[in-house]
């Protein structure tokens, strides 16, 4: 059965195995190359504007989540990214890191959390119903932001929710 699942902070020596576990989700997105970006930013110089956690078993990293506060907006938190590895779904991972995320926002302050996603349900199936099952509602939406036919939907959970 092996040892438990924990959360942990994404350290500089978790990166690699970390940046792979969103390689293999996104491998054939546009998305990837954004969100590989995010994910080093915030594990090189982690602060309020963004940090990053991961579900660990067995020394394998499960599911990773990026998230954070927007900078100069006071209050406004930031859910940047979540991704599970595929062998790993539907185990409540991407709900834990998700649920950790936004508990660790609203007690430092959050009066609610936006979640930036592109509406691409090819590329990102479920996400959006992952998002809703959190109780984030959409906010609004850019019509063609990413590419003709794929809109940025702003999802939006205050933090009474929950």
């Amino acid at each position: 059965m092996g040892e438990p699942r924990s959360i942990v902070p994404v350290s500089r020596s978790l990166l690699p195995q970390a940046q792979l576990v969103v390689e293999r989700a996104l491998h054939d997105t546009a998305y990837i190359d954004g969100a590989l970006d995010a994910l080093r930013a915030v594990v090189v110089a982690p602060g309020a504007d963004g940090r990053a956690l991961a579900c660990v078993r067995d020394e394998r990293i499960e599911g990773v989540i990026v998230f954070g506060f927007f900078g100069g907006a006071s209050g406004a938190g930031r859910l940047q990214l979540a991704v599970v590895d595929e062998g790993s779904r539907r185990a409540r991972i991407g709900r834990a890191l998700a649920e950790e995320a936004l508990a660790l926002l609203h007690a430092e302050g959050a009066r609610f959390v936006l979640a930036e996603l592109p509406e691409d349900e090819r590329a990102l199936p479920g996400a959006r119903a992952f998002l809703e099952a959190l109780e984030f509602r959409l906010e609004s939406r850019v019509e063609d932001f990413f590419r003709d036919g794929v809109a940025l939907a702003f999802m939006r959970r205050d933090s009474s929710t929950g």
